[in-house]
Order: C-alpha cells, then structure tokens, then sequence
C-alpha cells in the first residue's frame, strides 16, 4: 500500500477533531454532553514529516438534525504528491446519550482515484441503502449501528458515561463491521494545547491483522480525542496531533 493509501485510510473513519463553536451543547444532561465544535488537527508521519490538516466541524441544523462533517487535506511537500482531498459528513439525531445516524457521504477528489459513498439508514424498516459510486444495495442494520463518522462521537459519549467496554456495529464498505475498544490505562502527554491527562483505547484487530490504532482521549475535555496512532509498528505509522482548541469547555474528571 502506497504512503497516500495510507494517508488516505488514516484519515478516513478513524480520524477525530474537535474544538468548541459555541457554548451549546447537543445534550440536555449537563454531566454527559456533546459540544458543537469546529477544530484542527495536524497529520504527521512518524511524528515528524507533515503529510496535511483535518478540520471538522458538527452543527445544529434547522430541523434538529445534527451534521458532524470532516474535511481533509494534505499540505506543504506532501500536497506535491498527494493531491486527494476528502469530505465527509453524518447526519444523525442523538436521543440521550445515543447517536442514530441517518445519512452519511464520503467524497474523494483531486487525485487519480475518485470514489463517493452515499449511506441512508431507514430505522423503521432496519435497513440502509448502501451506494458507492454507481453501485446500490441494501443491508440489514441492528439496534445501536453507526456510520464511519458518527461512532467516534459516541465514543466520545460512552466515555463521559464511564463505560468501560466500547463495542459498535458499523456500516462500514456495504456490511456491518464490529468495531471494538479496549482500555489501556491513562497517560499524561504532551500536545501543542498543553500537557494533558488521557485515557488510552486501543481497537481490537483479528489476531492476523498488521493494522493497529491507538487513541488518547482528554478526560479535562470531555472525552476529546487530542492523539490518534495508527500504523504497523513503531517505525511506521501515521498520527493525528491536536494542533488547535478554541472556547472549549473544560469539565473537571471525578476522582
């Protein structure tokens, strides 16, 4: 796999950012909520070779809807090779502490691969119309299924609610795929916002998998996840930093 499949992987269903738009949250409960943000995260390989920049942003929309949607790119030398740009967006309601997803749309341009993801979730009828480029089906969905996009911020919530086990089916290439987390402990680390305490998930893989993913959640930001690892090894991966947080509202953790 080339350094912009990786890239492109990384960034797409596995990337987070988050950083406050205003003081309304999208939850009534004022211990376990869901900020409206906009945020910026930078795209490193090895720790030290800028590969690009993902915003992301969720609103309120005027039906009561909420849109989570990512936008990335590359940058500087890497943007010389790399011309792929990716826009994603879930649509989803959020029902207490839980997200249902009701649209999602993965679009990749600018490179020599275009691909466009079109997902409607139809829970009355438990199902979801799955179109990828001209190609349609349906598949069956289950109670608590996420899209790409949105099971990121349900993390987000689970944790706020002190869970301790994160299991999610997701609709994920046409089927649904059983994403797992298992706690790693915390860890105090240091970010370009300061140094901050963590609670470390890393996702469960099939024994015969080479792809690992590791994420610090900051328990001071509600959860934010302010580091995201993924690679083969030590020696070659690819991490989504926090580079910026603007307004967002600090939440003391119990003890």
């Amino acid at each position: 796999m080339t350094v912009a499949d990786r890239l492109l992987r990384f960034v797409s269903g596995t990337a987070f950012g988050w950083c406050l738009l205003t003081t309304t949250t999208l939850h009534a409960d004022n211990e376990i909520s869901l900020p409206a943000f906009i945020a910026h995260y930078e795209l490193l390989r090895n720790d030290s070779f800028k590969l690009g920049e993902v915003k992301r942003i969720t609103t309120i929309q005027s039906d009561g809807t909420i849109k989570f949607e990512s936008h990335s790119k590359t940058t500087g030398l890497a943007a010389l090779f790399i011309k792929d740009q990716i826009a994603e967006h879930s649509i989803f309601t959020l029902n207490r502490d839980t997200i249902q997803p009701l649209h999602y749309l993965y679009d990749r341009t600018g490179g020599k691969r275009t691909r466009t993801t079109k997902l409607n979730f139809d829970w009355p009828t438990k199902s979801i119309t799955n179109a990828i480029d001209d190609t349609k089906w349906e598949t069956e969905i289950t109670p608590g299924t996420q899209d790409k996009l949105s099971y990121q911020l349900q993390l987000m919530l689970d944790l706020q609610a002190g869970l301790t086990t994160f299991s999610y089916p997701v609709a994920d290439d046409g089927i649904l795929k059983e994403y797992r987390f298992t706690l790693q402990g915390e860890e105090t680390i240091k970010t370009s916002i300061g140094e901050i305490e963590t609670i470390k998930l890393k996702r469960e893989r099939a024994a015969d998998s080479k792809r690992k993913l590791t994420i610090w959640f900051a328990k001071s930001l509600r959860y934010l996840p302010v580091r995201i690892k993924q690679g083969k090894n030590d020696k070659e991966f690819i991490t989504l930093e926090i580079k910026q947080t603007q307004g967002i509202q600090l939440k003391k953790p119990q003890p």
